[in-house]
């Protein structure tokens, strides 16, 4: 597998590449794929991929035919405006979308995403990479998600939102 940043050298390279990552999103993606996250990547323009914010990665294969996407992972905004990872089903439960969110949470500092609660397998990716729930909120056609962030860091302390909540009810429990 080969995992790269899309960093496209001109606009002719960018459409040739979005046309790829937009028939592999519309194939594989299924039913969790909202209109509005696909005419996001549609619109997306060379100049956009130069904005703040903005991360873009493939994982290919090697095929007989030469390279196939195994895993597309984008985030426009710090994933405000856009936040889409797909993975091949011949992929899937090995953790390739876990990696791909955590290189973006690296890369970025910052990430948010929305998941509607019935996409357990969306919503367990992004906890592994370590994003905490900041707020169920409501997306695309009233359907009821979480609102996920990475956790914040307290510098006093040295530990993560998360850690200190997990470090607090340990020692709560020590002490009963």
């Amino acid at each position: 597998m080969d995992w790269l940043t899309l960093k496209p050298d001109n606009e002719m390279d960018w459409k040739r590449k979005q046309s790829d990552i937009l028939a592999f999103i519309n194939r594989y993606a299924g039913k969790r794929l909202y209109r509005n996250v696909y005419h996001r990547l549609l619109k997306l323009s060379y100049r956009d991929l130069s904005k703040p914010g903005t991360w873009l990665q493939l994982v290919t294969v090697q095929a007989e035919d030469g390279p196939r996407i195994a895993a597309f992972s984008g985030a426009t905004g710090y994933g405000r405006e856009l936040c889409i990872v797909v993975v091949h089903p011949l992929y899937r439960g090995i953790g390739l979308g876990t990696a791909l969110l955590k290189q973006q949470l690296a890369a970025l500092g910052s990430l948010t995403c929305r998941i509607a609660l019935d996409d357990i397998g969306a919503l367990q990716m992004g906890f592994r990479a370590g994003l905490c729930a900041k707020g169920l909120i409501k997306i695309h056609g009233g359907k009821r998600g979480l609102l996920l962030q990475e956790p914040l860091q307290d510098p006093m302390l040295g530990l993560s939102e998360s850690n200190g909540k997990q470090e607090s009810a340990a020692n709560l429990a020590q002490r009963r």
